[in-house]
Protein backbone atom coordinates (compact mmCIF):
# COMPACT_ATOMS: atom_id res chain seq x y z
CA UNK A 1 0.00 0.00 0.00
CA UNK A 2 1.41 3.08 -0.74
CA UNK A 3 1.95 6.20 2.24
CA UNK A 4 1.55 9.69 3.07
CA UNK A 5 3.98 11.64 4.76
CA UNK A 6 2.52 14.42 6.20
CA UNK A 7 4.00 17.53 6.96
CA UNK A 8 4.29 19.82 9.35
CA UNK A 9 3.42 16.56 11.73
CA UNK A 10 6.49 14.36 10.91
CA UNK A 11 3.64 11.17 10.31
CA UNK A 12 3.37 8.79 7.86
CA UNK A 13 0.51 6.85 7.13
CA UNK A 14 -0.54 3.55 5.06
CA UNK A 15 -3.80 4.43 2.78
CA UNK A 16 -6.10 2.00 1.95
CA UNK A 17 -7.88 1.22 -1.16
CA UNK A 18 -10.17 4.00 -2.98
CA UNK A 19 -9.30 5.87 0.56
CA UNK A 20 -9.03 10.57 0.30
CA UNK A 21 -5.77 11.72 1.56
CA UNK A 22 -8.21 13.40 4.08
CA UNK A 23 -9.79 9.91 5.06
CA UNK A 24 -6.42 8.71 5.94
CA UNK A 25 -5.71 11.36 7.71
CA UNK A 26 -8.92 11.21 9.90
CA UNK A 27 -8.45 7.40 9.91
CA UNK A 28 -5.33 8.16 12.00
CA UNK A 29 -6.73 10.46 14.43
CA UNK A 30 -4.77 13.36 12.66
CA UNK A 31 -6.46 16.77 13.06
CA UNK A 32 -7.10 17.29 9.69
CA UNK A 33 -9.64 21.17 8.84
CA UNK A 34 -12.88 19.79 6.58
CA UNK A 35 -15.81 22.96 7.21
CA UNK A 36 -17.81 21.11 4.72
CA UNK A 37 -17.20 17.50 6.21
CA UNK A 38 -15.46 16.06 2.90
CA UNK A 39 -17.91 16.96 0.56
CA UNK A 40 -15.73 19.40 -1.76
CA UNK A 41 -17.63 22.37 -1.20
CA UNK A 42 -15.07 24.44 0.53
CA UNK A 43 -11.17 25.08 0.36
CA UNK A 44 -10.19 24.30 4.07
CA UNK A 45 -8.96 21.11 3.89
CA UNK A 46 -6.09 21.84 0.75
CA UNK A 47 -2.53 20.75 1.20
CA UNK A 48 0.83 21.11 -0.92
CA UNK A 49 2.06 18.03 -2.89
CA UNK A 50 5.83 18.42 -2.29
CA UNK A 51 7.16 14.86 -3.64
CA UNK A 52 5.04 12.32 -5.78
CA UNK A 53 2.51 14.82 -7.76
CA UNK A 54 2.43 11.73 -10.38
CA UNK A 55 1.27 9.27 -7.97
CA UNK A 56 -1.74 11.56 -7.09
CA UNK A 57 -5.34 10.90 -9.05
CA UNK A 58 -6.67 13.51 -11.02
CA UNK A 59 -7.98 16.82 -10.03
CA UNK A 60 -11.83 16.06 -9.89
CA UNK A 61 -14.86 18.48 -11.40
CA UNK A 62 -15.30 19.89 -7.99
CA UNK A 63 -11.45 20.34 -7.20
CA UNK A 64 -11.10 22.07 -10.80
CA UNK A 65 -14.02 24.27 -9.73
CA UNK A 66 -12.76 25.40 -6.39
CA UNK A 67 -9.05 26.01 -7.26
CA UNK A 68 -10.41 28.46 -10.14
CA UNK A 69 -11.86 30.27 -7.50
CA UNK A 70 -9.10 30.74 -5.46
CA UNK A 71 -6.30 30.81 -8.44
CA UNK A 72 -4.17 28.14 -7.26
CA UNK A 73 -1.03 26.35 -8.83
CA UNK A 74 -1.19 22.53 -9.71
CA UNK A 75 1.04 21.91 -6.58
CA UNK A 76 -2.02 22.99 -4.26
CA UNK A 77 -5.10 19.55 -3.64
CA UNK A 78 -8.37 19.29 -1.76
CA UNK A 79 -7.54 16.17 0.55
CA UNK A 80 -11.08 15.30 0.24
CA UNK A 81 -10.50 14.90 -3.45
CA UNK A 82 -7.72 13.60 -4.38
CA UNK A 83 -6.23 9.41 -3.69
CA UNK A 84 -2.92 8.17 -4.48
CA UNK A 85 -1.38 5.59 -6.24
CA UNK A 86 2.22 5.84 -5.03
CA UNK A 87 3.85 7.27 -1.67
CA UNK A 88 3.48 11.36 -1.60
CA UNK A 89 4.69 13.78 0.95
CA UNK A 90 2.23 16.66 1.80
CA UNK A 91 1.78 19.43 4.01
CA UNK A 92 -1.38 20.79 5.55
CA UNK A 93 -2.14 23.90 5.11
CA UNK A 94 -4.82 25.00 7.49
CA UNK A 95 -2.93 24.70 11.16
CA UNK A 96 -3.94 27.44 13.63
CA UNK A 97 -4.79 26.42 16.71
CA UNK A 98 -8.26 27.48 16.51
CA UNK A 99 -8.41 25.19 13.64
CA UNK A 100 -7.32 22.63 15.60
CA UNK A 101 -9.72 23.33 17.99
CA UNK A 102 -12.66 23.22 15.61
CA UNK A 103 -11.63 19.09 13.85
CA UNK A 104 -12.03 18.72 17.78
CA UNK A 105 -15.24 20.18 18.35
CA UNK A 106 -17.02 18.46 14.79
CA UNK A 107 -16.68 15.09 16.58
CA UNK A 108 -19.14 16.30 19.01
CA UNK A 109 -21.51 18.91 17.22
CA UNK A 110 -20.37 17.27 13.42
CA UNK A 111 -21.89 20.82 12.06
CA UNK A 112 -19.17 22.54 11.09
CA UNK A 113 -21.33 23.53 7.80
CA UNK A 114 -23.23 21.82 4.90
CA UNK A 115 -25.02 23.06 1.99
CA UNK A 116 -28.25 21.79 1.99
CA UNK A 117 -31.99 23.57 0.70
CA UNK A 118 -34.22 24.83 3.36
CA UNK A 119 -37.18 27.45 3.22
CA UNK A 120 -36.42 30.06 4.79
CA UNK A 121 -39.41 32.86 6.14
CA UNK A 122 -38.63 36.50 7.02
CA UNK A 123 -41.52 38.30 8.92
CA UNK A 124 -41.52 42.21 9.88
CA UNK A 125 -44.42 44.01 11.82
CA UNK A 126 -45.96 46.69 9.54
CA UNK A 127 -46.69 50.40 10.93
CA UNK A 128 -45.22 49.24 14.77
CA UNK A 129 -43.05 52.68 14.88
CA UNK A 130 -45.99 54.96 14.49
CA UNK A 131 -47.77 52.53 16.87
CA UNK A 132 -45.04 52.13 19.71
CA UNK A 133 -43.87 55.94 18.97
CA UNK A 134 -47.42 56.79 21.46
CA UNK A 135 -46.44 53.65 24.30
CA UNK A 136 -44.11 53.36 27.43
CA UNK A 137 -41.07 51.41 27.08
CA UNK A 138 -42.75 49.00 28.95
CA UNK A 139 -45.75 48.55 26.92
CA UNK A 140 -43.50 48.41 23.40
CA UNK A 141 -42.02 44.72 24.96
CA UNK A 142 -44.85 43.66 26.25
CA UNK A 143 -46.73 43.20 23.15
CA UNK A 144 -43.53 42.38 21.30
CA UNK A 145 -43.48 39.37 23.77
CA UNK A 146 -47.47 38.41 22.88
CA UNK A 147 -46.63 39.18 19.27
CA UNK A 148 -43.79 36.94 19.43
CA UNK A 149 -45.23 34.06 21.44
CA UNK A 150 -47.93 34.02 18.71
CA UNK A 151 -45.61 34.06 15.89
CA UNK A 152 -42.86 31.50 17.41
CA UNK A 153 -45.58 29.21 18.16
CA UNK A 154 -47.04 28.90 14.43
CA UNK A 155 -43.71 28.25 13.28
CA UNK A 156 -42.72 25.54 15.66
CA UNK A 157 -46.02 24.17 15.23
CA UNK A 158 -45.07 23.23 11.60
CA UNK A 159 -41.73 22.21 11.82
CA UNK A 160 -39.41 25.17 12.08
CA UNK A 161 -37.06 26.64 13.87
CA UNK A 162 -36.87 30.46 14.45
CA UNK A 163 -33.26 31.87 13.94
CA UNK A 164 -33.18 35.24 14.46
CA UNK A 165 -34.99 37.99 15.80
CA UNK A 166 -34.37 41.58 13.98
CA UNK A 167 -35.96 44.45 15.75
CA UNK A 168 -39.24 43.52 15.49
CA UNK A 169 -38.76 40.99 12.57
CA UNK A 170 -37.94 37.49 12.77
CA UNK A 171 -36.34 34.78 10.48
CA UNK A 172 -37.43 30.95 10.75
CA UNK A 173 -36.11 28.00 8.72
CA UNK A 174 -37.84 24.92 7.81
CA UNK A 175 -35.78 21.74 6.74
CA UNK A 176 -32.48 22.38 9.00
CA UNK A 177 -33.04 18.91 10.20
CA UNK A 178 -34.43 17.03 7.61
CA UNK A 179 -37.95 17.66 8.01
CA UNK A 180 -40.50 16.61 5.40
CA UNK A 181 -42.20 19.10 3.41
CA UNK A 182 -40.14 21.92 4.18
CA UNK A 183 -41.79 24.07 1.74
CA UNK A 184 -45.33 23.30 2.65
CA UNK A 185 -44.77 24.00 6.27
CA UNK A 186 -42.83 27.52 5.87
CA UNK A 187 -46.30 28.42 3.74
CA UNK A 188 -48.33 26.74 6.51
CA UNK A 189 -46.89 29.02 9.00
CA UNK A 190 -46.80 32.17 6.96
CA UNK A 191 -50.42 31.66 6.98
CA UNK A 192 -51.31 30.55 10.66
CA UNK A 193 -49.10 33.90 11.08
CA UNK A 194 -51.35 35.84 9.58
CA UNK A 195 -54.16 34.36 11.49
CA UNK A 196 -52.59 35.11 14.33
CA UNK A 197 -52.03 38.91 13.36
CA UNK A 198 -55.73 39.49 12.72
CA UNK A 199 -56.91 37.60 16.29
CA UNK A 200 -54.15 40.07 17.87
CA UNK A 201 -55.62 43.42 16.04
CA UNK A 202 -58.79 43.25 18.23
CA UNK A 203 -56.82 42.82 21.10
CA UNK A 204 -55.08 45.56 19.83
CA UNK A 205 -57.77 47.83 19.31
CA UNK A 206 -59.41 47.45 22.51
CA UNK A 207 -56.01 48.49 24.66
CA UNK A 208 -54.28 50.86 22.81
CA UNK A 209 -56.56 52.36 20.12
CA UNK A 210 -54.70 51.35 17.46
CA UNK A 211 -53.12 48.25 15.86
CA UNK A 212 -50.34 47.11 13.36
CA UNK A 213 -49.85 44.17 10.59
CA UNK A 214 -47.48 42.20 9.74
CA UNK A 215 -45.15 41.51 6.26
CA UNK A 216 -43.36 37.95 5.49
CA UNK A 217 -41.73 36.69 2.47
CA UNK A 218 -40.75 32.97 1.79
CA UNK A 219 -37.56 31.52 -0.78
CA UNK A 220 -36.68 27.91 -0.76
CA UNK A 221 -32.90 27.88 -2.00
CA UNK A 222 -29.53 26.20 -1.04
CA UNK A 223 -27.95 27.72 2.07
CA UNK A 224 -25.13 26.56 3.94
CA UNK A 225 -26.07 25.48 7.45
CA UNK A 226 -23.93 25.29 10.39
CA UNK A 227 -22.79 26.43 13.95
CA UNK A 228 -21.75 29.86 13.98
CA UNK A 229 -20.09 31.84 16.75
CA UNK A 230 -18.21 30.61 20.02
CA UNK A 231 -18.62 29.34 22.82
CA UNK A 232 -22.17 29.65 24.90
CA UNK A 233 -23.74 31.61 22.01
CA UNK A 234 -22.95 29.27 19.47
CA UNK A 235 -25.80 28.02 17.27
CA UNK A 236 -26.73 26.62 14.40
CA UNK A 237 -28.22 29.20 12.02
CA UNK A 238 -28.21 29.44 7.91
CA UNK A 239 -26.11 32.01 5.64
CA UNK A 240 -25.74 32.58 2.16
CA UNK A 241 -27.61 34.43 -0.94
CA UNK A 242 -30.92 32.88 -0.39
CA UNK A 243 -31.12 34.28 2.97
CA UNK A 244 -30.38 37.97 1.52
CA UNK A 245 -33.37 37.00 -1.44
CA UNK A 246 -36.04 35.75 1.42
CA UNK A 247 -35.27 39.20 3.07
CA UNK A 248 -35.73 40.91 -0.19
CA UNK A 249 -39.24 39.13 -0.75
CA UNK A 250 -40.51 40.50 2.32
CA UNK A 251 -39.92 43.92 1.83
CA UNK A 252 -41.52 43.71 -1.50
CA UNK A 253 -44.65 43.82 0.58
CA UNK A 254 -44.70 47.34 1.37
CA UNK A 255 -44.20 47.92 -2.82
CA UNK A 256 -47.51 45.53 -3.52
CA UNK A 257 -49.32 46.33 -0.53
CA UNK A 258 -49.46 42.31 0.52
CA UNK A 259 -49.06 40.15 3.33
CA UNK A 260 -47.57 37.00 2.07
CA UNK A 261 -45.37 36.60 -0.56
CA UNK A 262 -43.32 33.33 -2.03
CA UNK A 263 -40.28 33.41 -4.21
CA UNK A 264 -41.07 31.52 -7.27
CA UNK A 265 -38.98 28.53 -6.19
CA UNK A 266 -41.20 28.02 -3.40
CA UNK A 267 -44.17 28.55 -5.86
CA UNK A 268 -42.65 26.21 -8.36
CA UNK A 269 -41.98 23.23 -5.49
CA UNK A 270 -46.13 23.39 -3.99
CA UNK A 271 -47.95 25.15 -7.23
CA UNK A 272 -50.48 22.44 -6.94
CA UNK A 273 -51.21 23.13 -3.23
CA UNK A 274 -51.53 26.98 -3.16
CA UNK A 275 -54.59 29.54 -3.70
CA UNK A 276 -52.76 31.96 -5.33
CA UNK A 277 -54.67 35.78 -5.01
CA UNK A 278 -52.23 37.55 -7.15
CA UNK A 279 -48.47 37.86 -9.07
CA UNK A 280 -45.96 40.71 -10.22
CA UNK A 281 -42.95 40.89 -12.19
CA UNK A 282 -40.52 43.12 -10.24
CA UNK A 283 -37.02 44.21 -9.41
CA UNK A 284 -35.30 43.43 -6.23
CA UNK A 285 -32.55 45.42 -4.40
CA UNK A 286 -29.13 43.90 -5.05
CA UNK A 287 -31.14 41.25 -6.90
CA UNK A 288 -29.66 40.55 -10.59
CA UNK A 289 -32.84 40.57 -12.99
CA UNK A 290 -36.65 40.75 -12.65
CA UNK A 291 -38.11 37.87 -10.38
CA UNK A 292 -41.86 36.53 -10.16
CA UNK A 293 -42.83 36.81 -6.49
CA UNK A 294 -46.81 35.12 -5.71
CA UNK A 295 -49.36 36.72 -3.45
CA UNK A 296 -50.48 33.57 -1.23
CA UNK A 297 -54.07 33.41 0.57
CA UNK A 298 -54.56 30.07 1.32
CA UNK A 299 -52.68 26.63 0.96
CA UNK A 300 -54.84 23.18 0.65
CA UNK A 301 -54.16 19.82 2.30
CA UNK A 302 -52.61 17.24 0.30
CA UNK A 303 -50.84 14.16 2.68
CA UNK A 304 -52.60 11.65 4.04
CA UNK A 305 -53.38 12.62 7.62
CA UNK A 306 -55.14 15.92 6.73
CA UNK A 307 -56.99 13.74 4.31
CA UNK A 308 -58.16 11.68 7.37
CA UNK A 309 -59.09 14.74 9.25
CA UNK A 310 -61.61 15.87 7.06
CA UNK A 311 -64.37 14.55 4.89
CA UNK A 312 -67.58 15.63 2.09
CA UNK A 313 -70.70 14.87 2.61
CA UNK A 314 -73.32 16.46 0.69
CA UNK A 315 -72.96 20.26 0.57
CA UNK A 316 -70.28 20.34 3.72
CA UNK A 317 -66.93 19.40 4.63
CA UNK A 318 -66.28 17.98 7.93
CA UNK A 319 -63.46 18.72 10.07
CA UNK A 320 -61.76 16.55 13.25
CA UNK A 321 -61.91 18.32 16.28
CA UNK A 322 -60.97 16.64 19.82
CA UNK A 323 -61.83 13.91 21.31
CA UNK A 324 -65.15 13.80 22.86
CA UNK A 325 -63.85 12.70 26.20
CA UNK A 326 -61.51 16.01 26.31
CA UNK A 327 -64.59 17.90 27.23
CA UNK A 328 -64.84 16.77 31.08
CA UNK A 329 -61.91 18.99 31.66
CA UNK A 330 -62.00 21.32 28.89
CA UNK A 331 -65.26 22.13 28.12
CA UNK A 332 -64.77 24.99 25.77
CA UNK A 333 -62.34 24.58 22.87
CA UNK A 334 -61.47 26.50 20.21
CA UNK A 335 -60.35 25.17 16.71
CA UNK A 336 -59.56 26.88 13.57
CA UNK A 337 -61.47 25.45 10.53
CA UNK A 338 -61.25 27.09 7.19
CA UNK A 339 -59.49 30.08 8.93
CA UNK A 340 -62.39 30.62 10.85
CA UNK A 341 -62.01 30.01 14.85
CA UNK A 342 -64.32 27.95 15.86
CA UNK A 343 -65.75 27.51 19.30
CA UNK A 344 -67.10 23.88 20.88
CA UNK A 345 -68.65 24.02 23.98
CA UNK A 346 -70.19 21.01 25.89
CA UNK A 347 -73.82 21.83 27.70
CA UNK A 348 -75.42 19.60 29.78
CA UNK A 349 -74.26 16.54 27.78
CA UNK A 350 -74.34 18.08 24.26
CA UNK A 351 -72.24 19.57 21.90
CA UNK A 352 -72.41 23.03 20.07
CA UNK A 353 -70.54 24.73 17.56
CA UNK A 354 -70.48 28.61 16.82
CA UNK A 355 -68.23 31.53 15.84
CA UNK A 356 -65.41 32.15 18.52
CA UNK A 357 -65.41 35.83 17.98
CA UNK A 358 -67.91 38.36 19.21
CA UNK A 359 -69.27 40.57 16.39
CA UNK A 360 -68.97 43.67 18.28
CA UNK A 361 -65.30 43.59 18.90
CA UNK A 362 -63.91 40.03 17.63
CA UNK A 363 -62.43 39.43 20.84
CA UNK A 364 -62.15 35.46 21.63
CA UNK A 365 -65.76 33.90 23.38
CA UNK A 366 -64.05 31.00 24.75
CA UNK A 367 -64.36 31.41 28.94
CA UNK A 368 -67.90 33.04 28.54
CA UNK A 369 -70.50 32.14 31.21
CA UNK A 370 -73.05 29.73 30.25
CA UNK A 371 -76.80 30.12 31.34
CA UNK A 372 -77.67 26.41 30.01
CA UNK A 373 -81.89 27.61 31.52
CA UNK A 374 -81.48 30.71 28.78
CA UNK A 375 -79.82 28.77 26.24
CA UNK A 376 -77.64 31.74 26.31
CA UNK A 377 -73.98 32.19 26.17
CA UNK A 378 -72.76 35.89 27.64
CA UNK A 379 -69.68 37.58 25.84
CA UNK A 380 -67.11 38.19 28.45
CA UNK A 381 -66.17 41.48 27.01
CA UNK A 382 -69.45 43.47 26.49
CA UNK A 383 -72.15 40.86 27.84
CA UNK A 384 -73.67 40.52 25.08
CA UNK A 385 -75.81 37.19 25.04
CA UNK A 386 -75.96 34.95 22.13
CA UNK A 387 -78.51 32.07 22.17
CA UNK A 388 -75.80 29.25 21.23
CA UNK A 389 -78.24 26.90 19.63
CA UNK A 390 -79.64 29.78 16.92
CA UNK A 391 -76.85 32.31 17.30
CA UNK A 392 -79.60 34.86 17.65
CA UNK A 393 -79.24 37.95 19.39
CA UNK A 394 -80.38 38.12 23.00
CA UNK A 395 -79.21 41.02 24.45
CA UNK A 396 -76.88 43.42 23.03
CA UNK A 397 -74.03 44.91 25.15
CA UNK A 398 -74.92 45.41 28.52
CA UNK A 399 -72.59 48.28 29.49
CA UNK A 400 -73.43 50.09 32.00
CA UNK A 401 -75.81 53.49 32.17
CA UNK A 402 -72.53 55.51 32.62
CA UNK A 403 -71.11 54.38 30.06
CA UNK A 404 -73.62 54.58 27.58
CA UNK A 405 -73.80 58.19 28.91
CA UNK A 406 -70.35 58.62 27.83
CA UNK A 407 -71.10 57.51 24.87
CA UNK A 408 -74.04 59.69 23.91
CA UNK A 409 -71.82 62.88 25.53
CA UNK A 410 -68.76 61.81 23.07
CA UNK A 411 -66.47 61.29 26.11
CA UNK A 412 -66.12 58.00 25.61
CA UNK A 413 -65.43 56.53 21.98
CA UNK A 414 -65.26 53.33 22.20
CA UNK A 415 -68.98 53.08 23.96
CA UNK A 416 -69.83 55.74 21.47
CA UNK A 417 -68.88 53.43 18.94
CA UNK A 418 -70.06 49.93 20.02
CA UNK A 419 -73.40 51.48 21.35
CA UNK A 420 -73.86 52.25 17.99
CA UNK A 421 -73.30 48.90 16.13
CA UNK A 422 -75.57 46.75 14.56
CA UNK A 423 -76.81 43.79 16.50
CA UNK A 424 -75.17 40.60 14.83
CA UNK A 425 -75.71 37.39 15.66
CA UNK A 426 -73.63 34.77 15.90
CA UNK A 427 -72.07 32.15 12.89
CA UNK A 428 -73.64 28.68 14.19
CA UNK A 429 -72.10 25.31 13.09
CA UNK A 430 -73.01 21.95 12.46
CA UNK A 431 -71.54 19.35 14.78
CA UNK A 432 -71.67 15.13 14.86
CA UNK A 433 -69.60 12.79 17.28
CA UNK A 434 -68.03 9.93 14.69
CA UNK A 435 -65.36 7.59 15.82
CA UNK A 436 -64.63 8.80 19.06
CA UNK A 437 -64.22 12.76 17.87
CA UNK A 438 -66.00 16.03 17.83
CA UNK A 439 -66.60 16.74 13.84
CA UNK A 440 -67.61 20.46 12.70
CA UNK A 441 -69.17 21.07 9.35
CA UNK A 442 -69.12 23.97 6.79
CA UNK A 443 -70.25 24.86 3.98
CA UNK A 444 -67.87 23.67 0.96
CA UNK A 445 -66.31 26.90 -1.22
Amino acid sequence: MPNIDFLPDNKKFETEVGETILQTAMRNGLPHVNACGGEGKCTTCRLLVLDGMDNCTPETEKEKELKEKIHTTDEFRLACQTKITGDVTVRRLVLNKEDIESVSERSVSGRLGETKKIAILFSDIRGFTPFSEKLTPYDVVFILNRYFTRMVKSVESNHGKVDNYIGDGMVALFGLYDEPNPVHSAVKAALNMCDEMDDMKPYLKTMYGQDFDIGIGIHWGEAVVGDIGAGISKRLTAIGDSMNFASRVESANKQFDSRLLISEAVHSEIKDSLVVKDFMRTNLPGIEGRVTLYEIEDINFSNNESLDDEFIDGDLVWNKCSAVETYEKQPQQVFKIKREDILIVKIDEKFYALNDKCPHAFLSLQGSDIDIEDETIACRWHKSEFCYKTGEVREWLKISNFQKLLGKVGLNAEAKEINQMEKIPLDIYKIKEKDGFIWVGSEKD
